[in-house]
């Protein structure tokens, strides 16, 4: 391996095979539960508080999460040319 450089392997960001695979079983399966009806079914005999439950485990997948966001907000004055030359006059005085 060159020093700090990746010289092999993955590219960064590529799934790996096992991963890769593991996904696709999942989807084809979940494809296939959809598709025969069964997921519909299944989810419509739930009790209502199951069935909102389950609902709201799946919009995690479909929705993003909503975050509280906090920020602050820094004023800055605009001193006149006048007050800026006064300060640097007055820095200048200072070191003389």
């Amino acid at each position: 391996m060159a020093l700090g450089r990746k010289t092999g392997g993955r590219k960064k960001g590529s799934l790996n095979k096992v991963t890769k695979m593991s996904k696709a079983v999942v989807s084809d399966l979940l494809s296939d539960y959809s598709g025969s009806g069964k997921m519909k079914r299944d989810f419509d005999s739930l009790e209502p508080k199951d069935r909102i439950a389950v609902a709201e485990k799946l919009m995690q997948y479909v929705m993003p999460r909503m975050q509280s966001v906090h920020g602050e907000m820094e004023t800055q004055v605009r001193k006149s040319v006048a007050d800026s030359l006064r300060e640097l006059s007055d820095d200048s005085e200072d070191t003389i």
